[in-house]
C-alpha cells in the first residue's frame, strides 16, 4: 500500500508490478547506498546495481552490471523509506515477469519495436531503455510485450552477456 503525503498523489500506482513471481522471482532485502544516490527520485522498476561487495544498491548507470530492479519509491512526493535505508530489489531468472510503467521508463518509442529478442538495457538514470549494445551495455531483460509508450512488459535477464543475442 502506498501512503502519499499529498491528496494529488492519492491516484498513483506502483510503477513495477510482477506478473509471475511466486516461484520466478524474489524481493530481494537490502539497502540503499544513501551516498550514491543522494536525493535522486527512485521509481519502482528502475533498475539497480551493487555497491561495493555489500548488501548496499544504487541506481545503475548505462554500463553498471544490474542487481535488480527497485521496489520500492525513494525520495520524492512517495518516499517510502523516510530516515530508514531497507529496501527491496525484484531479482529473478529469465522466467521472472514484471510490467513496468512510465515512471521507470526512458523516453524511447516501445510500441513501435518488435518485441521478439528485443534487449531492454540501462539508461545512465537507472531507467530501462532500449538504446544500448551487446558487449558495451548490460542486458536487464528482454521486452516480451508494449501495450503503449507508458507500459511494458519485460522478462528479466540480469545475467552478463558479454557477446551473444537473446
Amino acid at each position: 500500500m502506498i501512503r502519499a503525503r499529498k491528496l494529488a498523489n492519492i491516484h498513483k500506482k506502483r510503477s513495477i508490478r510482477p506478473l509471475y513471481s511466486h516461484h520466478q522471482a524474489t524481493p530481494y532485502a537490502c539497502f540503499l547506498d544513501t551516498a550514491s544516490v543522494g536525493s535522486t527520485v527512485i521509481y519502482p522498476g528502475m533498475v539497480a546495481t551493487q555497491v561495493g561487495a555489500t548488501e548496499k544498491m544504487g541506481i545503475a548507470n548505462a554500463t553498471a552490471r544490474p542487481f535488480g530492479l527497485f521496489a520500492n519509491f525513494i525520495n520524492g512526493d512517495l518516499d517510502e523509506l523516510g530516515d530508514g535505508t531497507e529496501i527491496g530489489v525484484w531479482r529473478g531468472g529469465v522466467d521472472a515477469t514484471f510490467e513496468v510503467l512510465t515512471d521507470a521508463l526512458a523516453a524511447d518509442a516501445w510500441t513501435g519495436v518488435a518485441t521478439a529478442n528485443t534487449n531492454v538495457f540501462s539508461n545512465a538514470s537507472g531507467k530501462l531503455t532500449l538504446t544500448g549494445a551487446i558487449g558495451t551495455n548490460p542486458v536487464v531483460g528482454r521486452l516480451m510485450e508494449a501495450p503503449s509508450n507508458n507500459k511494458i512488459i519485460i522478462t528479466l535477464d540480469l545475467t552478463a552477456r558479454a557477446a551473444a543475442s537473446v
